[in-house]
Formats: C-alpha cells, structure tokens, sequence
C-alpha cells in the first residue's frame, strides 16, 4: 500500500480515537483542515513539522506511529531513507537524527 495512504490513515486513527473533528485535530497540529483531508485521504504527505507535533500534541512515540510503515526489501529502505534525508535541510536532518536516536536501538 502507498506510504501516503498508510501515514493519512494512522494520522485518522489518531484524531478519531482522540473523537475531534478535522477542524479541532487541525488546529491542534497548526495546519488548515483542507490540509489535513488532503494528508488523511493520502493524497499529500504530512511536514515533518506536522508530524512531530502530532506525536508531541497526542503523546505518541515515533515507533509507535511509523510501526505500521514497513518496507519488506532491506536495500530498498535504506535506499528510500537516505534518498529522504539527503534532500532535507540541515535542522530537519538534526530532526530526524533525534526521532532515530528515541527509538532507543
């Protein structure tokens, strides 16, 4: 299944269980609700921003949101990983060097 889908679901899953509108999860988060349809419905991805403060606002760790999003090829992961880090400015890379770092491995 599509990366987007997966991550628009989980993101659902979330703001239902919490029982808030599109409107409420999206001021929560600081995005607009068309934003967050779009990212629900899988047709954008969420900002790295975004996400960390869904995990922040919702008490939620890393693993336990990206657990769902899982690729079965090894070479093919880290391939798409380092394609993802390799084009974010240097704060973001400083981000997701300390969301690895919380999984504790």
């Amino acid at each position: 299944m599509d990366r987007k889908i997966l991550i628009g679901l989980k993101i659902k899953e979330i703001r239902k269980k919490s029982n808030l509108t599109q409107e409420q999860f999206s001021e929560k988060i600081g995005i607009e609700p068309p934003s967050l349809s779009n990212i629900e419905n899988g047709k954008s991805f969420p900002s790295m921003q975004t996400v960390l403060r869904i995990l922040e606002e919702f008490h939620i760790t890393p693993k336990d949101f990206f657990d769902n999003l899982y690729y079965d090829d090894e070479v093919e992961l880290e391939r798409q990983m380092f394609d993802i880090i390799q084009n974010q400015p240097i704060e973001q890379k400083r981000i997701l060097y300390r969301i690895i770092k919380s999984f504790d491995i």
